[in-house]
């Protein structure tokens, strides 16, 4: 958070607008100029977001979460659930992180390279993190659901790094461009140009992108071997859908790793060509044993069951999709006839063996075309039997040892070996089969006819109906596809055709009557497809599939399909003239489809026919309505002249009107659409409404014309004054009174609408003035009913306002009132923002900006002017009354994106709206809060984000639409309240507040939008002048005061939902986080909501630092706990910043001397992250000397320096020092001494079972103590001289072992023995040392042997009996490991080499038993 991101184009195009714009610079983006790399920034928050996904995804239970699922949507699999888990990954891996580097190069180019910025990301984001972790999931995850989600990541990844401006861009046509270096555009089509382009460099980068995608397809490959392997998982459920999975994998990796190795063998890299064709070979041998070698390795056959289906036959209908990719790759596509640059080449979708050049050593064509060859007699014989015909037993078990342990049987080196001993012998085993059926066929002189024995057939695993049909699919696919394989291809089908399965008694007994009658209409319909092929006739297998066909019951359709194949063949020989001439069309048999379209369409023409004559039947007399379009108006009226009736139907009323049925009557009725059909009776002023005043003509004055006087009725006269007096009036006058509102609203609503549709701006302008003036004028008046749409929405938008602004909650109810009293001001204020039913042209008027603003600036200029004399509040309410329905509109555009005039006029309002408000006569603080619920669009962003499986790329497409659109508005809103901090002093304080309170999250916002304000209030506002910088701190603290009260108030809640969350974890046995981390859902959420007012005042802080006082002084107030917490999670942040900008030593000093002793936590919280931003070695001795100079200013309660401040030094105090200050850390807690020690060592992890020596004895350089010399310096402490109980003493070791993370046996043992070394150069042993021993041996069992044998034996030798106490611990320890049960542990070589009077004195204690 303390680095912002830049506005995007969109946004900064609207801000160029602007002179004040020309402070942001792009130099400024981070909170703190100096602060760490950009870069660096930059990688920790992708690799946070990958971390964050990946974690989940390893902790997922690979079961279909239990969430609900949302009314009408369809509950996702685990595969989507997962898939939609890992999808952050794909984003970062494929796109955030190329663009990250592009926006990094362009907006730091002195510092960093475009190319810079790519490899760095690409090698911590992909090569050391995504890449790795997934293939370790997809090789031994124990989920096999997680493993399948794992291999199909690479497939993703392959697939997007494919994509324009990601790692393996082959779209983009400009080479400077292509790749993650450009946005992935085609230059000239308006957005960029392609820089200058250096030869050399491209080459380079040819060289990373091909390292690059072997780098991929290499660990794609191996994810999907292991998976292949027999015996992954011991369920056999289980095994075989991991299996399935990787077999997918590979059949999808296959073509990829062959493109790329063709690619290696053209540029003459052999040898990188080998490095990934080994690992394929693997793999597919690794498919081919799934397929042909389980019946060796399970032992026996596979089983059917009681449906006719062969278990685990979805495993094998994947390989046998995976052996039709071997023989399409494998293979070649030349046709016989054609040339070979006529040929369709579909190099991103295909793969042949002309895509492979020659000159390797190993990877050679033949090779491989072998292969293909005995994998498409393999699938043949699949089709032709049924199922794998028996392999020698021997043969099997010879290649599933090959293929178990890596190497072929034969002992050769070949790396087709293996494969060919898994195909060889299972095409072998059907070719018997099929030259002992030709041959009976030769000798019985039929030449189609071809008959297997199959009562003599013994089968490995028959196919059900799925594997059947994909087997026949494959061997029609490689007809079409490989012309050499046509004529085999087409044998093999119309034989298995003419001899079906179920046939004979022995053939389909594994399919049902059904899966029976499927294969059979399937192998028919495939002989006809490829019959149809011009290739039947060129290679001369029409003649057995027309046999087969006809044997079938399909002649017609057979010969159909053949001269439909001649007349092809016969185009494609013939020239060009011959083609463009050609008429070439297939008769089918039609005659009953003719028939029943025949009789639809009768059908429709008779249904017509029927509505029209009762169009012309119905006239006009019954009150029709009118068609729409004004041609079909006419046209009905015309057909209808006829059926007039002689006089118009009586009405309801017994009043006849006078009106005639003429021409114009009819006239009338078409141009109004009906409406002059109808009168309302009640609206007198319709018909003599002018009777109300009196015209007299004068004399004729010096120009021709008379003088004309204007006189009211005194009756009229005498009502109005009444009623504006507020007296009592008879009925007739109140009566006249309301028909006065009437026809007021009326003649209201129609001077707006004219105006609005009006075609001449001078005729618009003018009707707006006249309706801002009447609007203000007619109070009370309720509009009509074209416009009181208007009217509805601008009271909901206020009463939505005013749910949402509580803190204005008085100035909007106000505003409300004001619009219930004056209807008409509502409605026009919110006219121009309410959709309408408009014709193309009124449209074209409407959309202009000016008419959209024009009439709302005159309302407001109105209101303004009546501000002076009458209600001075009333400006202010029509201001907030209109800025709430300009939000109202935002809001409603939001929730209905696909509305497009809502989107329109949502749009076209916030747009104008800041030059609106810059040319508002004075704004209030209660219209900028309103401004700044523009923001609000944090659900709209989720809801548009969230991508469903069913979505649409249309919806998709609509929603990031929506949600840009949205993002727009809220931008334009920030522009405001920057508008009015610059230009207006008065508000300066009000907006500055607003955007501070977005920035913070105290008002809701999107996350981006939050970080837009965030860089408004750091890079734009603050700079500006002395008087922003102020406002910006003071409502800094604001912010901050809220978040302290929040954290006050809801500290309680807090509190007991951790106490109930701990109860569940020690429940369950979970182990308790990290002492910052959130501990129950509850104070998750609160640190979330004080989080964000924190960084901000932080950023604030790093360049006022007094501003850290007030960080402090709220972080300790009581109650405050998660406020705490929040700024302790930040401090490094802070603490990095502020010692990069002001110096560590400068601003340790400057914050202790703010800092009061109820705020020292969090003051020491901040030296300590100090230390660790200041030097990535050790503390600086500056540093050390303002650490010891706090130290001794800060007294404890007795008087004495306070040791907890030079804690976070200690790796930087000379040894010697330490042991001066060892004693005070002693005294105090027990969670004092366990930081004051780990801090000591913590640099130095490589010497912790160390004792190191001075180099030179008489020079002090040894800085730190490591984790043996505390264990030795504490069991040498002098407890009496320094003033600590024994019990201390012995207490503080006790805990160090209890830490056994830090002091673990092997720490322990060599401190042991260093006292033992120094005890027998004479020294004394301390008083703990025979204790430690004792407590080892029950805490470490590892160390008995060593003690048994090494320790306790040089304590004799060191004549450990000399000290009683001492004796007395040998003694217990020897007894304890006397007879320990564990073979050759025991004391008792220890206690052989006694003296023996110490030796009777041992076994006087401890009897031998």
């Amino acid at each position: 958070m303390m680095q912002i991101d830049e506005i995007d184009n969109v946004n900064q195009q609207l801000i160029d607008d602007d002179d004040n714009a020309a402070i942001i610079d792009s130099d400024a983006s981070d909170v703190d100029e100096e602060e760490a790399s950009p870069l660096l920034s930059a990688l920790d928050d992708l690799e946070s977001r990958v971390v964050t996904a990946l974690n989940e995804f390893k902790s997922h239970p690979g079961t279909v979460g239990s969430t609900a699922t949302a009314a009408g949507s369809v509950k996702q699999s685990i595969h989507q659930e997962l898939a939609s888990v890992l999808r952050p990954v794909v984003e970062v891996s494929a796109h955030t992180g190329p663009s990250t580097a592009r926006a990094l190069a362009s907006s730091y180019p002195q510092n960093y390279t475009v190319e810079m910025c790519v490899d760095e990301i690409y090698t911590r984001i992909n090569s050391e993190l995504i890449l790795p972790v997934i293939l370790e999931s997809a090789q031994s995850d124990t989920i096999p659901a997680k493993r399948s989600a794992s291999l199909a990541l690479f497939h993703t990844l392959h697939s997007e790094w494919c994509k324009a401006g990601s790692y393996l861009d082959g779209s983009t046509s400009a080479p400077s461009l292509a790749g993650p270096y450009g946005p992935g555009i085609s230059p000239g089509s308006g957005h960029v140009s392609a820089p200058p382009f250096n030869p050399a460099e491209g080459q380079r980068r040819n060289q990373i992108k091909s390292a690059r995608r072997a780098e991929l397809l290499r660990r794609w490959v191996q994810s999907s071997i292991p998976n292949l392997t027999p015996g992954t998982f011991t369920n056999a459920t289980l095994d075989a859908s991991a299996a399935g999975r990787g077999v997918l994998s590979a059949s999808a990796a296959l073509k990829p790793c062959l493109r790329y190795m063709a690619e290696r063998i053209g540029s003459a890299d052999d040898a990188g060509a080998l490095r990934l064709f080994l690992p394929v070979m693997r793999m597919i041998e690794g498919v081919l044993g799934r397929l042909f070698l389980e019946r060796t390795r399970g032992g026996e056959a596979n089983s059917i069951d009681k449906k006719g289906q062969v278990e685990g036959d979805a495993l094998r209908s994947s390989c046998i999709k995976f052996l039709e990719i071997v023989v399409l790759c494998f293979s070649k596509k030349e046709l016989p006839f054609q040339a070979a640059s006529r040929m369709k080449k579909d190099i991103a979708n295909d793969f042949s063996l002309e895509d492979l050049p020659p000159g390797h050593p190993i990877i050679t064509r033949e090779s491989l075309e072998e292969i293909g060859d005995y994998a498409f007699s393999t699938l043949r014989g699949l089709v032709l039997l049924g199922g794998q015909a028996a392999i020698d037993p021997n043969l099997l078990l010879a290649a599933a040892a090959s293929s178990s342990s890596g190497s072929n049987f034969m002992g050769g080196s070949n790396p087709f070996t293996p494969i060919l001993d898994i195909l060889k012998p299972a095409a072998l085993a059907f070719l018997n089969f099929e030259t002992d059926a030709e041959k009976a066929e030769a000798s019985g002189g039929d030449k189609h006819k071809f008959t297997l024995d199959r009562a003599n057939i013994e089968l490995d695993f028959g196919l059900s109906q799925k594997s059947y049909s994909l087997s026949i699919n494959a061997i029609q696919m490689l007809a079409t596809k490989r012309p050499v394989y046509f004529k085999e291809s087409s044998v093999c089908l119309a034989r298995r055709a003419i001899d079906p399965p179920g046939a004979s008694d022995n053939d389909g007994v594994f399919l049902s009557k059904a899966a029976i009658t499927g294969i059979r209409t399937h192998l028919r319909s495939s002989c006809l497809t490829l019959l149809r092929h011009f290739l039947s006739v060129t290679s001369g297998s029409w003649e057995v599939l027309v046999d087969a066909l006809k044997q079938a019951g399909m002649e017609t359709q057979a010969d159909r399909a053949l001269k439909a194949s001649k007349q092809q063949l016969n185009l494609m020989k013939g020239g060009r003239a011959a083609r463009n001439r050609a008429a070439v069309f297939y008769e089918w048999d039609t005659s009953a489809d003719d028939s029943r379209a025949a009789k639809r369409q009768r059908d429709t023409d008779d249904a017509q026919a029927r509505v029209r004559a009762a169009k012309m039947a119905r006239g006009l007399g019954s009150g029709i309505q009118l068609p729409t379009s004004m041609v079909d108006a006419c046209e009905l009226v015309l057909l209808n002249l006829d059926n007039l009736p002689p006089k118009r139907p009586p009405v309801a009323s017994s009043k006849q009107r006078k009106q005639p049925i003429d021409l114009d009557f009819v006239v009338d009725a078409v141009l109004s659409n009906g409406a002059s059909l109808t009168m309302e009776e009640n609206h007198w002023y319709d018909r003599d409404g002018g009777d109300g005043w009196a015209i007299e003509e004068g004399e004729v004055g010096e120009d021709g014309r008379p003088v004309l006087t204007f006189k009211m009725n005194s009756s009229v006269l005498d009502a109005g004054m009444k009623i504006a007096q507020g007296e009592k009036v008879k009925e007739t006058e109140k009566a006249f009174a309301e028909q006065s509102k009437l026809a007021s609203s009326m003649a209201f609503s129609r001077v707006l609408m004219s105006s609005s549709t009006a075609r001449s701006s001078a005729v618009a302008d003018f009707g707006k003035q006249i309706a801002a003036r009447l609007a203000l004028t007619l109070e009370g008046v309720k509009p009509a009913r074209e416009i009181e749409r208007s009217h509805v929405m601008a009271v909901e938008a206020v009463e939505s306002s005013i749910k949402k602004n509580a803190e204005t909650e008085e100035e909007l109810a106000g505003a409300l009132e004001f619009a219930l009293e004056n209807p008409l001001v509502s409605s026009s204020l919110a006219y121009d923002l309410t959709p309408k039913d408009l014709s193309t042209d009124e449209i074209e008027v409407t959309n202009s900006a000016a008419s959209t603003s024009a009439l709302a600036m005159r309302i407001l200029n109105e209101a303004y002017v009546c501000s002076f004399n009458e209600d001075k509040a009333k400006y202010e309410k029509c201001l907030d009354l209109f800025v709430s329905s300009v939000v109202n509109a935002c809001d409603l555009s939001n929730q209905n994106p696909k509305d497009n005039e809502r989107k329109r006029i949502a749009n076209a309002a916030a747009s104008s709206l800041p030059h609106q408000l810059g040319a508002a006569p004075f704004l209030t603080p209660s219209s900028l809060n309103l401004v700044s619920s523009l923001c609000d669009i944090d659900e709209v962003v989720k809801k548009f984000s969230t991508k469903t499986p069913s979505q649409t790329i249309a919806e998709a497409a609509a929603a990031r639409t929506a949600k840009a659109a949205a993002e727009k508005r809220a931008t334009a809103a920030l522009l405001i309240l920057r508008d009015v901090a610059f230009q207006r002093d008065a508000l300066r304080g009000s907006a500055v507040d607003a955007a501070v309170a977005i920035a913070s999250g105290r008002l809701p916002a999107s996350a981006q939008i939050e970080d837009k304000a965030l860089k408004l209030v750091m890079n734009v506002i603050f700079p500006k002048n002395l008087d922003c910088s102020d406002k910006v701190i003071t409502s800094a603290a604001k912010e901050l005061e809220f978040a302290t009260r929040f954290a006050i108030e809801n500290h309680e809640k807090i509190t007991k939902a951790n106490e109930a969350s701990a109860r569940k974890k020690d429940k369950h046995g979970h182990s308790s986080k990290s002492a910052l981390a959130p501990q129950s859902d509850e104070e998750k959420q609160a640190l979330d909501r004080v989080r964000k007012p924190v960084v901000l005042v932080m950023a604030l802080a790093v360049r006022r630092p007094e501003i850290i006082k007030a960080i402090m002084e709220n972080g300790c107030r009581d109650g405050a706990d998660v406020l705490a917490k929040a700024i302790k999670t930040n401090m490094p942040k802070l603490a990095r910043a502020a010692a990069t900008k002001h110096g560590a030593a400068k601003i340790a000093v400057q914050v202790a001397n703010m800092a009061s002793e109820k705020e020292a936590p969090l003051l020491i919280c901040f030296l300590d992250n100090l230390v660790t931003a200041a030097d990535k070695s050790v503390p600086s001795q500056e540093l050390i000397d303002a650490c010891q100079e706090i130290q001794k200013a800060r007294l404890d309660a007795d008087g004495k320096p306070d040791i907890r401040y030079i804690m976070p030094v200690v790796s930087g105090v000379m040894r010697v020092e330490l042991l001066k200050e060892l004693p005070g850390f002693v005294k105090g807690s027990d969670e004092i001494l366990k930081t004051a020690l780990h801090r000591m060592s913590e640099r130095l992890g490589r010497y912790s079972m160390i004792f190191r020596d001075e180099p030179d004895p008489s020079e002090n350089t040894l800085r730190g103590m490591s984790s043996c010399e505390q264990m030795v310096y504490l069991h040498q402490l002098d407890f009496h001289a320094i003033g600590i109980p024994q019990k201390r003493y012995l207490d503080v070791i006790r805990v160090c072992l209890e830490d056994d993370e830090v002091f673990n046996d092997r720490v322990v043992q060599a401190a042991l023995d260093y006292i033992s070394g120094k005890f027998l150069e004479g020294e004394s042993l301390p008083l703990a040392y025979m204790r430690t021993i004792i407590l080892t041996c029950s805490k470490h069992e590892s160390l008995h042997s060593w003690i048994c044998h090494v320790l306790l034996p040089r304590l004799v030798e060191g004549q450990v009996y000399s000290d009683k106490r001492q004796w007395e611990g040998w003694m217990r320890c020897a007894k304890m490991l006397e007879n320990t049960g564990d073979q050759g542990i025991s004391s008792l070589e220890a206690i052989d080499k006694l003296p023996e009077e110490q030796k009777k004195m041992y076994r006087a204690k401890y009897p031998k038993k």
